[in-house]
C-alpha cells in the first residue's frame, strides 16, 4: 500500500517577469509530483516545462512504471530497485527527447529547456529524480536538508574547491544552468530512493524559491504551518517579500503515515549513523550518500554465518550497519567496509579463511563491484570521494 499523503502546490508569476515559465503537478492518488522551470523565452519556456510534466506523468502511470512500482515494494530486492529507478528515469528522458525535437521542428522554441525535480512514491519510499536547480528537500524531526544538489556551474566551482567569494561573481555563477532537460545529448537525470517516515514532509520548488529561502527556514515553515497549501503559500510570499524577480513555484508534501513497513525512528538514525562511520561514505554529504546507495541492498546474517566476497553473480563489499564480524583476528563493528579492494578490482579473490565471520545477529549492506562502477560512472561528482577513500583503505591493507 501506498503511504498516506497529503499535498499542494503554488506557483507565482513574481514581481518581475511578464509570464510565468513553471510548471508543477500535485497527484497524491497516484504518488506523483514534479517541479519544472522553464528556460528559452517567447514562451518556449512555457513550452518546455509543461512538457516535462506532461511526459513524464503519462509515463510515470503506465504499466512498466507501477509494475515496476509494485515489485519493489513486494520484494525489496536489488534487481527491482535498479529496475525502478531506471524506470522512472526513463520517464523523464522521454520528457527530453520530446523537448528536443518540438525545439528542432520550430525555429521559435529552439534552445528551450526545463529544470526537472520529480518524486514517484513507491511502497514506503520516495523516488527522486532530478536534472537542473529545481530542488527537493526533505524535513524530518523539524529540520530541512536538501536531497539534490544544483546542476549549476557555481555548483561545479565548489565543488572543485574554486573560491568563489564575491557575492555578485556567486550570483552570475549559479545562473549558469549546467544541466537540464532539453539540454543536448548528455542530459543526465539523478535518480535516488528516500525511505519515507510518518511525518516527513518533502519540497519541490523552483530557484525562484530557493533563492530566498534559507534551508533552515525551509524546516521551520513546512512543520509550523497547518497544511501543505498554507506552508506553500507561505512560502511563496517570502519570495516575493524579499524580490521575487523569478517565478516562484512551491509543491509541499505531507506523509501522514506511511504503512506497515516503515524502518523504525530510531533503527533509521542508528543506521543513518553507522553509514556516515564508513570509509567509503564518510567523505560524502548526507545527499550524496543517498545516492550512492541506490546500488546497496540489505541482507541479515546469523551467528557463525561467513560474508562472501563474491556473491550475485559479482564480487561484492559490505558495510556493516548493526552488529559484529570477525576478520583478520580482529573485531569490527558498525560502519566497518568489508574486501574494499572488490570495488576496485584489486588482488585475487580471498582464500576461505580470510573471510569475515559474524559474531552475533548482523546487519549489512551489499554492493557489488559492477554496480558500484556502473554509479561512478554516471556520477562523477561521488565517484572521485569514494575511489579516493578505496585507494588508500587498500594502500594501508598492504
Amino acid at each position: 500500500m501506498r503511504p498516506s499523503i497529503i499535498a499542494a502546490g503554488q506557483s507565482d508569476v513574481g514581481k518581475i517577469r511578464d509570464h510565468n515559465e513553471d510548471s508543477f503537478l500535485v497527484e497524491p492518488d497516484d504518488g506523483i509530483f514534479i517541479v519544472c522551470d522553464g528556460m528559452g523565452g517567447h514562451a518556449a519556456g512555457e513550452v518546455a516545462s509543461a512538457i516535462g510534466v506532461r511526459v513524464t506523468h503519462d509515463r510515470w502511470i503506465d504499466q512498466t512504471t507501477r509494475r515496476a512500482m509494485l515489485d519493489w515494494a513486494e520484494t525489496g530486492t536489488l534487481a527491482a530497485r535498479r529496475t525502478l529507478l531506471q524506470t522512472v528515469k526513463a520517464g523523464v528522458l522521454a520528457a527530453h527527447q520530446m523537448i528536443c525535437s518540438q525545439a528542432d521542428s520550430d525555429l521559435g522554441k529552439r534552445g528551450m529547456g526545463t529544470t526537472f525535480t520529480g518524486v514517484v512514491i513507491a511502497g514506503g519510499d520516495a523516488v527522486v529524480a532530478h536534472a537542473g536547480d529545481s530542488r527537493a528537500y526533505l524535513v524530518r524531526g523539524g529540520i530541512a536538508m536538501q536531497l539534490t544538489e544544483d546542476h549549476t556551474l557555481l555548483a561545479r566551482l565548489l565543488a572543485a574547491g574554486m573560491p568563489v567569494d564575491r557575492v555578485d561573481e556567486s550570483h552570475r555563477w549559479k545562473g549558469v544552468i549546467t544541466n537540464a532537460l532539453g539540454f543536448g545529448d548528455e542530459t543526465k537525470v539523478v535518480t535516488f530512493l528516500v525511505p519515507l517516515s510518518d511525518g516527513d514532509r518533502l519540497l519541490l520548488c523552483s530557484d525562484g524559491v530557493s533563492e530566498y529561502v534559507r534551508e533552515d527556514e525551509v524546516g521551520e515553515v513546512l512543520c509550523s504551518q497547518p497544511s501543505p497549501a498554507r506552508a506553500a503559500q507561505r512560502l511563496i510570499e517570502l519570495a516575493l517579500d524579499r524580490g521575487g524577480e523569478d517565478n516562484a513555484t512551491a509543491l509541499v508534501i505531507k506523509v501522514l503515515e506511511v504503512g506497515a513497513t516503515p524502518i523504525p525512528a530510531e533503527q533509521r538514525r542508528r543506521d543513518d549513523e553507522a553509514l556516515a562511520l564508513c570509509p567509503l561514505l564518510a567523505p560524502l554529504s548526507p545527499q550524496q550518500r543517498l545516492r550512492a546507495l541506490r546500488v546497496a541492498t540489505g541482507r541479515d546474517f546469523a551467528a557463525g554465518d561467513v560474508m562472501p566476497e563474491a556473491s550475485l553473480e559479482s564480487r561484492v563489499a559490505w558495510i556493516v550497519v548493526e552488529g559484529e564480524v570477525l576478520i583478520g583476528g580482529v573485531v569490527r563493528g558498525a560502519g566497518t567496509l568489508l574486501y574494499p579492494e572488490a570495488l576496485i578490482g584489486q588482488g585475487p579473490p580471498r582464500r576461505a579463511d580470510n573471510l569475515a565471520l559474524a559474531l552475533g545477529e548482523l546487519r549489512a549492506l551489499v554492493i557489488r563491484a559492477d554496480d558500484f562502477a556502473e554509479l561512478c560512472e554516471e556520477d562523477p561528482d561521488l565517484a572521485e570521494p569514494m575511489y579516493d577513500a578505496l585507494g588508500a583503505l587498500v594502500a594501508s591493507a598492504r
